[in-house]
């Protein structure tokens, strides 16, 4: 997953290691170095319901 940051010139920084093709397509992938399995699992039900339409990946 990536950042995004608001310069001080009003640009955009995008940092995305991975690529930005989750993003654009969606998908909810799992960090366990980021994030506990109950943190993702509560983020993934509070998006879906915003978003109907994201990919939640499964826990590894």
């Amino acid at each position: 997953m990536g950042t995004t940051r608001l310069e001080a010139d009003g640009r955009w920084r995008i940092y995305a290691p991975h690529g930005l093709s989750d993003v654009f397509g969606m998908v909810l992938r799992p960090n366990p170095v980021l994030a506990p399995r109950q943190v993702y699992e509560a983020k993934a039900e509070r998006w879906l319901q915003q978003w109907p339409e994201l990919t939640v990946l499964p826990w590894p």
